[in-house]
C-alpha cells in the first residue's frame, strides 16, 4: 500500500455540561461540510502541498520520527478548514495525518492513541467522538456517552466573520484553568436525547441555545460577554429573529452555528450574510450533520502517478 485519501468532517462544539463529579462533559454534531481531504503517499522525505502545508509536514515528522524512523510521506491538501475559528480544524488536522499513515506505514496505534499522542481532545472528548464516529456526540469526560445521528432535513447554517482569531494555544489554556462554575447540569444530555429522538427541532434547538449561553457564563471574565466577540451577539440575535430555533458559538468562535429545517435554511442564511457583509465580511454557508465521521481510501496501483486525483479502490478505515 503506497497511497492513501483522507476526508474528515468538521465540527460543531456546542458547549460543556457540569458532571456531579466535577468534571465537564461536552457535545458536538459533526457538519458535512466544510470537510479536509488530503492525498498521502509514501516517500523518502516529507513534503506537503498546499494550504497549512508547514503544519502538516510537521505533523508527519512527529508521528514518523517518532514510531517509523526514516520514513517520509508526501502530502497534497485537497480541501482544508480554516484554522482557529472554532471548526476543529486542529483535531482533524492530527488525526488525519496519523491515521493515514499508521495505515500506510502498519503502525500498530489505535485512533484514541494517536490523538493522545499529538494532545488533541484534552479540553473536551466530544469533537474526538465526532471525528470518528459521525454524528452528534454528548459524552463524559472519560468521552462514553451516546453518539447518534440527527434527522435528514436539519440544517446548520454556520457563519463566519472576517474577524480576529477565537482562542488557541496559551490564551485558551489560560481560559480554561481560569474557568467559573459550570452552568449548565446533565440534565440536559437526557433532554437532548429526547428531543432527537422525537425529532423535536424546536426543543433541540432550545437546548442547544441554553447549552451556548450556559458555556458562555462560564467565560465572561475572559470575553465581553456570552460570546468571545461582540460581533457575534448581534449576528447570533439576527440569526435567531429571522426564524433559526437556536443558535450558538462554536468552540472560541468567530463561528457561530444556527439551527433550522432545510426549508427555511438558505434564507435564514441569507439575512445573516447580509448582515455580516455590511459589517466587515465574512462567510456563510449551510450544511447537514454529517453521519461519517473520519474515512481512509486505498488507491489503486496503476493510479500512483495521478498523485491521488482519481477514483478510490476500497474503502480502509470508515466510521
Amino acid at each position: 500500500m503506497e497511497w492513501a485519501n483522507v476526508r474528515a468532517p468538521a465540527r460543531l462544539h456546542l458547549g460543556f455540561i457540569a458532571e456531579r463529579a466535577g468534571a465537564l462533559g461536552s457535545a458536538a454534531i459533526a457538519i458535512e461540510e466544510p470537510y479536509l481531504l488530503l492525498d498521502i503517499r509514501k516517500s523518502g522525505e516529507i513534503k506537503a502541498y498546499g494550504d497549512y502545508s508547514t503544519e502538516f509536514e510537521q505533523l508527519a515528522e512527529r508521528l514518523l520520527s517518532s514510531f517509523v524512523q526514516g520514513n517520509g510521506a508526501e502530502i497534497w491538501v485537497k480541501r482544508a478548514i480554516k484554522r482557529h475559528v472554532g471548526l476543529g480544524s486542529g483535531t482533524r488536522m492530527a488525526m488525519a495525518v496519523g491515521t493515514a499513515l499508521s495505515y500506510l506505514y502498519r503502525i500498530d496505534i489505535n485512533p484514541y492513541r494517536i490523538a493522545e499522542f499529538f494532545g488533541r481532545g484534552r479540553n473536551s472528548k466530544a469533537g474526538l467522538e465526532t471525528l470518528l464516529h459521525g454524528g452528534m456526540a454528548v459524552v463524559n469526560s472519560s468521552g462514553q456517552g451516546i453518539n447518534t445521528a440527527l434527522p435528514e432535513d436539519w440544517r446548520f447554517i454556520v457563519a463566519i466573520p472576517e474577524i480576529e482569531h477565537g482562542f488557541f494555544g496559551e490564551k485558551e489554556r489560560k481560559a480554561m484553568d481560569s474557568m467559573g462554575m459550570p452552568v449548565v447540569g446533565e440534565d440536559i444530555r437526557d433532554s437532548i436525547m429526547d428531543a432527537l429522538s422525537s425529532e423535536d427541532i424546536e426543543l433541540f434547538g432550545r437546548l442547544l441555545t441554553e447549552l451556548d449561553e450556559g458555556t458562555g457564563a462560564m467565560f465572561t471574565h475572559v470575553q465581553p460577554g456570552t460570546h468571545t466577540f461582540s460581533l457575534l451577539d448581534k449576528i447570533k440575535e439576527i440569526g435567531l429573529k429571522k426564524g433559526a430555533l437556536g443558535a450558538g458559538q462554536s468552540s472560541w468562535g468567530p463561528a457561530l452555528y444556527f439551527l433550522s429545517d432545510s426549508d427555511k435554511a438558505e434564507r435564514i442564511a441569507s439575512s445573516i450574510e447580509e448582515y455580516i457583509l455590511r459589517n466587515g465580511g465574512g462567510e456563510v454557508f449551510v450544511s447537514k450533520a454529517a453521519d461519517k465521521g473520519i474515512e481512509i481510501f486505498e488507491y489503486e496501483e496503476n493510479i500512483y502517478e495521478t498523485h491521488g486525483i482519481g477514483e478510490s479502490h476500497r474503502i480502509l478505515y470508515k466510521s
